[in-house]
């Protein structure tokens, strides 16, 4: 893609997740899994500055506090000024302060060096320069602070909901990596090394009206891809296909698959 296209491609996320801030918790599914097992790995931490990069609305910022308590203070940073004008008044409605809201771009964090126990990115890693959100990671992070990247890969979003039976969905979505592309970026970089690797599975139970509820208000950016018409023939033809195959249209189940790279960093 040409410098241009992907300048288009920005505005165009950017537009768009200035349009869903209000309703993007809503929308959204936030899984437990991934923050419990995040925080367990830092609980023998007395005190943890950490970072959520990417951190919309804070659906996961906010887990992550209310699971750590006050040793924690989370950097919660957003390129998007109204999902963090969300994110502030959703910690502050909870009752949490140890937050602080930047408006920054993954790739210039504008934190000290060596100064976190900790960056996370939940589902956010896609809309990323890779290898900028690397480096910027490995210079704020201190001497083995870790690195957690929860995201959904290319192979496991043809397997959700939306990538069995929406129409062009997976084509549309470019911008997932494969676990293969991952590991490649991260032996890239001299100072971030792979500790494990989690995969997560996860039961999902909706009814079809909230499935096309979240359709009609783009829950996932890959939406907006979508030309105006092809988007009507698409919802329409997937409406066909859950009735063709599903029968109880309150209970439509399936499973999602998520991965969590844990990273260490050494300087």
């Amino acid at each position: 893609m040409s410098s241009f296209g992907k300048k288009m491609v920005l505005n165009k996320m950017y537009d768009h997740f200035l349009h869903i801030a209000p309703q993007y918790r809503d929308l959204r599914t936030t899984d437990l899994g991934p923050i419990l097992f995040i925080t367990n790995k830092l609980q023998g931490l007395p005190k943890i500055h950490a970072a959520d990069i990417g951190c919309g609305t804070g659906r996961y910022s906010l887990k992550f506090v209310q699971h750590l308590g006050e040793k924690c203070h989370l950097f919660c940073l957003d390129n998007n000024r109204e999902m963090l004008r969300y994110l502030r008044e959703y910690f502050i409605k909870n009752g949490s302060t140890n937050f602080t809201p930047i408006r920054s771009d993954s790739h210039n964090i504008p934190l000290k060096t060596d100064s976190l126990d900790c960056v996370m990115s939940f589902n956010a890693v896609h809309h990323f320069s890779l290898p900028d959100f690397l480096r910027e990671s490995s210079r704020v992070l201190k001497n083995n602070g870790r690195l957690f990247v929860y995201t959904r890969l290319r192979d496991q979003n043809a397997k959700t909901i939306w990538g069995m039976h929406f129409p062009s969905f997976n084509k549309k979505e470019d911008r997932l990596y494969e676990l293969d592309e991952l590991k490649s970026a991260l032996e890239e970089d001299k100072n971030l090394n792979i500790d494990s690797i989690k995969f997560f599975e996860h039961h999902r139970v909706y009814p079809l009206e909230k499935l096309v509820e979240q359709v009609k208000n783009h829950h996932y950016s890959t939406f907006k891809f979508y030309k105006k018409q092809e988007f009507k023939e698409a919802l329409h033809k997937f409406v066909q296909n859950i009735l063709n195959h599903y029968d109880d249209l309150d209970k439509i189940a399936w499973k999602d698959h998520n991965t969590l790279l844990v990273i260490k960093n050494r300087q």
